[in-house]
């Protein structure tokens, strides 16, 4: 194991400390001291370098006990910029947000499943940030201090690779030397599921959780982990690539070249093809749309549309199973359920799948966890991602 350098420990604690004030908080340096277990000397020490840096900021003060008043600080909502980049197989979004996380503009584009060559992904990327750059008034790439960008697959985080990309059939593309040929704003890749996991630990319903699972459920599906208070990224950042364990032996064939995975039976496609299943000629059905299919499907769940109900509850089916596996192997006190396709159906989805959760987990850690749903308004990979970006090219 790599030993922890000074500079290593003093750039986490920065990374903390700013955690601490996301998601607009108020703190004093006793809160903040208490939250991190360290001394108030500590966290004033930190604090004072932060605000020298311009990235904090004294609010107010509040009077304890009668004694001397307490400042309060949060984050500056200035300059510089960062973008978030949420890289799926069917859409590209961007949002830009000022340094206290806040997001300012939004970008979207769809992108075909089958435009998959790399340059033209690049390309669609590229566009994209201009595009929600050029969208703020008064701001440039000037004004921006890094890019984030999600990849589907796995992401070789410091080399800058798309290792592989199940859905489009990538190995080992350079795509932050074809990005930068572009563009030549500062950029870092990562995964949707880490990017997602962080965002809910600092803006979502896994903020007080110390073990907590986060599922995401769209075109792909995965799940990131929190483990003891921190995010888990395994030895090559490929933990949580929970949608390619196979849950049905010889079974469905998926995008990955295996058969059976947990992708095969519960990402967006397959919840597609059960809708036709069920009926081959449902107005619900809109070819070569997802998004469109499951924004009707989900709606005419919410009215009890027999067909779409049908379909939901052969969906739970697997789903269900894939979360008890989730559940039994790592013992959360939180399951988070989000992506695209859960924000779609909402409760009534959790509805469908927890008494499946039920049946296939043990006692003990069925008992030990709550499910919810996502609650984040924001797109979450896009927020966790520009959080990256922000601690990578801002944070001193």
């Amino acid at each position: 194991m790599r030993p922890r350098l000074s500079g290593d420990l003093r750039r986490a604690n920065r990374v903390e400390v700013m955690r601490s004030f996301y998601g607009g908080r108020t703190l004093t340096r006793g809160d903040v001291a208490a939250q991190l277990g360290v001394s108030v000397a500590t966290a004033g020490t930190i604090i004072g370098e932060l605000t020298a840096a311009g990235l904090l900021e004294e609010t107010q003060s509040t009077r304890s006990g009668g004694g001397r008043p307490a400042s309060q600080l949060k984050m500056r909502a200035s300059a510089p910029y960062l973008v978030g980049v949420d890289l799926a197989e069917t859409y590209v979004i961007a949002e830009i947000f000022n340094q206290a996380m806040t997001r300012v503009g939004h970008f979207q584009m769809p992108v075909e499943p089958t435009d998959d060559d790399p340059d033209s992904v690049v390309g669609h990327v590229v566009d994209s940030v201009q595009g929600v750059i050029a969208g703020l008034d008064g701001v440039s790439a000037a004004d921006v201090a890094g890019v984030g960008v999600s990849l589907p697959g796995q992401v070789d985080r410091e080399g800058g690779v798309s290792v592989h990309a199940p859905n489009w059939g990538w190995h080992g593309v350079p795509f932050t030397s074809l990005f930068q040929r572009r563009c030549d704003l500062p950029v870092l890749l990562d995964n949707p599921l880490k990017a997602i996991t962080l965002a809910e630990m600092m803006f979502g319903e896994a903020g007080d959780y110390d073990d907590a699972v986060v599922v995401n459920l769209g075109t792909g599906v995965g799940l990131g982990v929190v483990a003891e208070g921190r995010l888990l990224r395994g030895r090559t950042n490929s933990a949580g690539e929970w949608g390619h364990t196979v849950l049905v032996a010889d079974g469905l064939p998926c995008h990955c070249g295996s058969r059976g995975c947990v992708e095969a039976y519960v990402g967006a496609a397959a919840l597609l093809d059960l809708l036709t299943e069920v009926d081959p000629d449902s107005p619900l059905l809109v070819p070569g749309d997802q998004a469109a299919t499951v924004a009707r499907l989900a709606e005419a769940a919410g009215r009890a549309d027999p067909v779409a109900v049908a379909a939901l509850e052969r969906f739970a089916r697997p789903l269900g199973m894939a979360l008890a596996n989730a559940v039994n192997m790592l013992n959360p006190e939180l399951l988070v359920v989000g992506g695209w396709v859960s924000a779609a159906f909402g409760e009534p989805l959790l509805a469908a799948v927890e008494p499946v959760v039920k049946e296939f987990s043990l006692t003990v850690p069925y008992d030990a966890v709550t499910l919810a749903a996502s609650r984040i308004a924001d797109n979450p990979v896009s927020l966790g991602m520009a959080v990256l970006a922000f601690e990578t090219f801002v944070l001193p």
